[in-house]
């Protein structure tokens, strides 16, 4: 399968999908219903400007957001790659390095200037391979750290 990479106020039928994986995967504990994620994706209506959200398709397989703040404990940083998520059956394709080189290149025409993650240490060298460095280690969960992305102007 093609896999082409989008940003999701540019396909809003996939906004419920991205929802529910999002609920699923992080959310259902804090919130009663997707709805409440379903209605911050709907804010995400620039192109190319914070916040935004990239869905990987050929059929919808994975997505991350670029929001201004993840991490309570460092609220001076942003912004910050979220929820990054492919699909259990197309995990190991490099579909997520396809997203996270995604979010670079549309922070580059953004503007922005570098990219934080709060992920855990264990999933580090997927994000390492992709051009993110460890910032700091032991933020918040002790088996989190926060990884930086410097972005290059295109």
């Amino acid at each position: 399968m093609e896999i082409a990479l989008k940003q999701l106020s540019d396909r809003p039928e996939h906004l419920e999908t991205v929802a529910l994986w999002m609920y699923n995967e992080w959310w259902n504990k804090r919130c009663e219903s997707p709805e409440i994620v379903l209605s911050q994706l709907r804010t995400h209506k620039k192109l190319d400007a914070v916040p935004y959200n990239i869905v990987a398709l050929g059929e919808p397989v994975g997505s991350c957001c670029v929001i201004e703040n993840d991490c309570i404990h460092r609220p001076e940083y942003a912004p910050w790659v979220a929820a990054v998520y492919v699909r259990p059956e197309f995990r190991r394709r490099g579909i997520a390095s396809m997203i996270l080189q995604e979010a670079a290149s549309i922070a580059a025409r953004a503007g922005v200037k570098c990219l934080f993650i709060d992920c855990l240490a264990l999933t580090a060298p997927v994000y390492e391979k992709n051009g993110w460095a460890i910032h700091e280690r032991e933020v918040g969960d002790k088996e989190s750290v926060v990884m930086l992305r410097e972005i290059h102007s295109a």
